[in-house]
């Protein structure tokens, strides 16, 4: 259990998006992947709302034995520092450390970072749940419902699909490497980070894919990224440039996560709309 709870998604609704949006939402008739958590109304008695992220992992404290919710809230945290203050106090927090969210790269000016992962694989984003509770007082009994799947195959037996590289999800593997560490509060001493993206392209012959694929584990044979690393331990890596594949960059700014300067400038235009409709209001 402790493990797993390290992979709980971090960023809350600020990277997931919302019960309306989420920054990786396409043209799919409507549904969006903001809701983490869903349920099909006509699947269970006790009626339960569609969860965000942040409304789910609520839900999975409070309905937690009591010694899971003291490791839980004790070992990790899953926000967003917003400001390079709030970065510096984390420093003293170590449940901060594991998100790079919450945390800042070392002050390293020559270090290198190389972000190589694959994309283009169906890759699990939420889910639709059942649930088998037929007591309000009970502790909550849910389950994954298999019965909800669409027909243009972004749900699969109660698994909603998006991108990734089978296993992780697109705005995990890409998200920090294409934006996140480019903002000074999470990347002060400017670290030159690298994104190689790879496409899925399997071999249809090969059990684990061959030399194409970008499966989440079978990649590691991938000869194209073998050779980028080999580069790297040759020496050669300030060779490599930025390589993308997929739409991370487009979802990365879709984020509401910002530079502060960026911040700073949103906060004055909302002041300036607000003073805009007040002083129509005083004239009418």
């Amino acid at each position: 259990m402790p493990g797993i709870s390290s992979m709980l998604p971090k960023g809350g609704n600020a990277v997931w998006g919302n019960k309306t949006w989420a920054p990786d939402d396409t043209d799919n008739d409507g549904f969006t992947f903001g809701n983490m958590v869903n349920f099909e109304a006509s699947n269970f008695t006790i009626k339960r709302q569609n969860m965000t992220v942040e409304e789910s992992e609520a839900f999975l404290i409070n309905s937690s034995e009591l010694w899971y919710q003291k490791h839980l809230l004790s070992s990790y945290s899953h926000g967003v520092a917003h400001t390079t203050k709030e970065i510096e106090e984390n420093e003293n927090d170590p449940r901060k450390w594991l998100n790079p969210l919450e945390s800042r790269l070392p002050y390293a000016p020559n270090l290198k970072i190389y972000c190589f992962y694959g994309v283009g694989k169906p890759t699990e984003r939420a889910y639709f749940y059942r649930d088998e509770t037929t007591d309000e007082s009970q502790r909550p009994s849910i389950a994954i419902d298999t019965t909800v799947t669409s027909d243009n195959s972004i749900i699969d037996h109660g698994v909603v699909m998006s991108e990734g590289d089978g296993t992780v999800n697109l705005l995990s593997l890409g998200y920090m490497g294409a934006k996140g560490w480019h903002m000074k509060r999470y990347n002060p001493a400017g670290i030159k980070v690298t994104v190689y993206e790879m496409p899925h392209e399997p071999d249809r012959f090969s059990p684990r894919g061959g030399p194409n694929t970008g499966d989440h584990v079978d990649i590691l044979g991938r000869s194209s990224l073998n050779d980028l690393i080999l580069r790297i331990a040759g020496g050669q890596g300030h060779l490599i440039e930025n390589n993308f594949v997929s739409r991370i960059k487009e979802y990365a700014d879709r984020v509401k996560i910002y530079e502060e300067e960026e911040d700073q400038g949103l906060l004055s235009q909302i002041k300036g709309i607000v003073g805009q409709m007040d002083g129509t209001s005083s004239s009418s």
